[in-house]
């Protein structure tokens, strides 16, 4: 027979790694602190997840799909790369202000050596950067030494790492606006030149 899911209690599971993980780091949410902040037994979060790298990964890899599934819609229907790359820029900002802690969640991963995206994330990443890349050159955008990891760095990583520095006020600004965004589209795009 069949068992059950409950829905609510794996939301629960989510948000509870997603607060955990921000919080404490991926090494300081345990499965025994998820679980409980979860409102439900270790037992029931084994059913679903074989360890607590199986349930950050899942989660990680939910929103780096996120991301993998628009990167290769706007490349299959943007014709300049530097609309693709505003584009994908500006999800990372809609994620920002419509799930925080999400972009927290994903932010504080990249920065934990303790954790790794599956080879397949990678894999999928490099192919769309490279991809990112050929459309650039055959558009005349970008030169013919660009990198992958330069491209991942620019169109990836310094966005989240701004939005971060912003939603901790490091320099004493909270927040962003319209002008913030373009500037921060315009820097990658630059750089990327």
């Amino acid at each position: 027979m069949a068992r059950l899911v409950d829905e609510s209690k794996l939301a629960r599971i989510h948000a509870a790694t997603l607060e955990l993980v921000v919080e404490k780091g991926y090494g300081g949410a345990s499965i025994s602190a998820i679980a409980n902040k979860a409102g439900v037994a270790e037992g029931y979060l084994y059913r679903f997840y074989s360890s607590k790298q199986d349930l950050v990964t899942s989660l990680l890899y939910g929103r780096i799909n996120h991301l993998i599934v628009n990167l290769k819609e706007f490349l299959n229907h943007e014709l300049t790369i530097t609309s693709v790359i505003e584009l994908l820029i500006g999800e990372l900002f809609v994620l920002a202000e419509t799930a925080q802690n999400e972009i927290r969640f994903i932010h504080v991963l990249m920065h934990d050596y303790n954790f790794q995206i599956s080879e397949q994330q990678r894999s999928e990443i490099e192919v769309l950067c490279q991809q990112v890349i050929d459309s650039g050159i055959r558009n005349e955008e970008f030169n013919e030494t660009l990198t992958v990891e330069e491209v991942y760095t620019m169109v990836i990583i310094y966005p989240i790492e701004f939005i971060n520095l912003r939603i901790k006020g490091f320099f004493g600004i909270n927040g962003w606006n319209d002008s913030d965004k373009r500037k921060v589209v315009e820097f990658c795009i630059n750089a990327l030149k």
